[in-house]
């Protein structure tokens, strides 16, 4: 056992993390948490495994499986937070586009077409960044 770092039972990691003693263990049987046993046969997890489970619930919003996030998490990519925020900021704006679409239904031609010619340039970056990923 290490001396001088803070241990915690699964009980607390769950308390702590939001996430429940199942999902803990479920995750921890796939090799995605790092433990130690104490001399009671208890799972004690270091506090940075509370970071480990944040960036794994990031990684499943992005529906990445087990494998993957276990891979993501062994290869220590720091550009995932980033990919994340781009992934949002692309929801946001395809439910943006849908609401300008619905409200142009019964524009003029004319008026739809100078809301088009804004929106180009824009759009075109958001293409380029996507083709990078």
């Amino acid at each position: 056992m290490r001396i001088g770092k803070a241990l915690l039972r699964i009980g607390q990691v769950a308390e702590l993390s939001g996430l429940s003693s199942r999902t803990i263990d479920y995750y921890t049987q796939h090799g995605l948490l790092e433990y130690e046993r104490s001399s009671s046969n208890y799972r004690l997890y270091p506090e940075s495994v509370l970071q480990t489970l944040e960036r794994i619930k990031l990684l499943k919003k992005q529906r990445m499986s087990i494998a993957e996030i276990k891979e993501a998490i062994q290869t220590d990519n720091t550009i995932e937070p980033i990919i994340v925020e781009v992934q949002d900021e692309i929801t946001c704006l395809q439910q943006k586009l849908t609401t300008l679409e619905e409200q142009m239904k019964d524009a003029p031609r004319e008026e739809k077409k100078l809301i088009y010619q804004k929106l180009e340039s824009k759009l075109t970056d958001v293409m380029k960044l996507l083709t990078l990923m």
